[in-house]
């Protein structure tokens, strides 16, 4: 009878495990964790992912039977700090304990790790050092290493409950989309697709506005379009094509008489916007150092507009609006929405 009742015990604590393990995304606390979660729960009905989310504290969990896959999806979601796999905990007892189960799970005798900590009921150090000796307890050979670690282990303790959790992927920072707009002027080239990247980082729901000049440069526009909004909430994400009269005018004409803010790719190292911007301002972008962008434009994987543009000033400033927006699409359907 009592060999029953620990059987019994035995399989209602794995199936509570079950219920508790979760993808937890870790909020940057800046903008509002609502816009977050809105965010995350489109995203992740988009692409046909089950699962609840949920806050706990300054975390989301979304539980359900695929939290890789949900970290993958994420990764890249404006206003996550870093990713992890592990379970929804309520006390620092709890968090130690399933971190003892997952390092039994990925790591190895002789493994490196390191605890990273994020205490607000408790203190950091006190919730790093319960969960350091449980992993150490747990795999005899293991050893901390905060220089060249092999896993990061994730937890985190507010006053609304915890988590903790083995890190799968950093996340880019900045602010959940939100619902103030922005205009970024972009032709194709580096310089315009990060700043329209730093203004999605920054919590700006984003146009991008595209003056027509060649094919070349609706496709680059079309693929800065699809790639962020694979990136962040496409809700907040527009592409217009100005298309008929030279760039110049056109996008003088376009600024002013934009209803929203209008950025342009200007830096500290170049010269004052010119005369044709009309207004255009340098934020985000004007703060990033010249050297950053090319890494920040590669990692984006966008490709760019070979050659230059013509700014000749003269010419009419009418032109044909087309736009695309408000969903994930390839670089296929944004072209073909725009035809």
């Amino acid at each position: 009878m009592r060999e029953r009742l620990n059987v019994k015990a035995g399989i209602e604590d794995a199936g509570q495990r079950l219920e508790r393990r979760a993808a937890v995304l870790r909020w940057t606390g800046s903008g509002r964790l609502a816009d977050l979660i809105s965010t995350a729960e489109f995203k992740l009905k988009a692409e046909r992912v089950r699962g609840g989310v949920r806050a706990a504290g300054s975390s989301l969990l979304v539980s359900g039977p695929e939290p890789i896959r949900v970290c993958s999806l994420c990764q890249q979601l404006p206003g996550v700090a870093w990713l992890a796999a592990g379970y929804a905990v309520q006390t620092v007892g709890e968090a130690a304990e399933e971190a003892g189960t997952l390092a039994r799970r990925y790591l190895r005798k002789g493994s490196r790790f390191v605890v990273e900590a994020q205490g607000g009921a408790v203190s950091s150090a006190d919730l790093a050092g319960a969960v350091t000796a449980k992993i150490l307890d747990a795999v005899p050979g293991v050893r901390v290493s905060t220089e060249s670690p092999e896993t990061t282990f994730r937890t985190a303790m507010d006053r609304a409950g915890g988590v903790v959790g083995v890190e799968v992927f950093r996340g880019p920072g900045g602010v959940p989309t939100g619902r103030k707009k922005v205009a970024c002027l972009v032709s194709g080239g580096k310089h315009s697709a990060v700043l329209a990247w730093y203004s999605v980082l920054m919590g700006y729901a984003v146009t991008l506005v595209h003056a027509k000049s060649n094919d070349e440069g609706v496709l680059a526009a079309a693929r800065l379009y699809s790639e962020l909004s694979h990136r962040a909430d496409p809700r907040g994400l527009k592409l217009v094509v100005l298309e008929g009269g030279p760039v110049a005018p056109v996008v003088k004409a376009y600024v002013s008489h934009a209803e929203t803010p209008v950025f342009g790719g200007f830096t500290a190292s170049g010269n004052e916007p010119p005369e044709w911007a009309g207004g255009a301002q340098r934020s985000p972008l004007f703060l990033l150092p010249e050297e950053e962008l090319e890494p920040r434009f590669v990692a984006l994987g966008v490709g760019s507009v070979g050659g230059t543009t013509d700014w000749d000033v003269r010419g009419k400033d009418e032109y044909l609006r087309k736009e695309f927006g408000g969903v994930t699409a390839d670089v296929s359907e944004v072209l073909d929405r725009l035809e």
